[in-house]
């Protein structure tokens, strides 16, 4: 989202913190951590959980931690679990269904979120993960169907859910990765 300025946004995560909020709708839920919505006694839990420091003192670098916490949020988080399933799908459009060989969709993802593409070895690893991914799928189509619902993104009619499904669970781990997560 481009918008500068405006009003704070409630974020998917503090609807189910300690005091409930109605999420935002729209454009609003995807704009950057600088809008979210803050309490005086903290930050958001998806902030809290990435060792945002208080506002109370202020830090002139933040310390670098890697948790599990960290893993579970960017896996299972409402936001994450979104931005995964809507880069899916544009990397899907214009690729014929069942087109063979999904190393180029596989290599683009992976660019788009470390900034380079992925060695031999990386992208046998993305091959296997899909290949992983989209057999599981093909045997839970009501799985890969509850994936498409969530988010407030709407899903694309045009797409196959499995497929959509089993290359956002690729590039959800791919948010989850080292080289993605950390700035360099």
């Amino acid at each position: 989202v481009e918008q500068v300025g405006g009003p704070p946004v409630n974020t998917y995560d503090l609807a189910e913190s300690f005091k409930p909020a109605t999420p935002g709708s729209g454009p609003d839920l995807h704009r950057r951590s600088l809008y979210t919505l803050w309490r005086r006694t903290g930050p958001g839990p998806v902030l809290e959980s990435f060792d945002v420091p208080k506002r109370a003192v202020c830090v002139a670098r933040r310390d670098t931690t890697n948790t599990a916490l960290h893993a579970l949020v960017l896996l299972n988080g409402p936001q994450f679990v979104e931005a995964s399933r809507v880069l899916a799908q544009k990397l899907l459009t214009g690729y014929p269904p069942g087109a063979g060989d999904i190393s180029p969709l596989l290599a683009e993802g992976f660019e788009r979120l470390t900034s380079r593409r992925p060695d031999e070895a990386e992208t046998a690893i993305l091959r296997s993960m899909h290949a992983e991914q989209l057999a599981w799928y093909t045997a839970h189509p009501d799985d890969a169907q509850k994936l498409l619902t969530v988010g407030s993104v709407p899903a694309d009619p045009t797409l196959l859910p499995v497929d959509v499904a089993s290359l956002a669970g690729v590039l959800s781990a791919l948010l989850n990765y080292d080289g993605t997560v950390v700035k360099r």
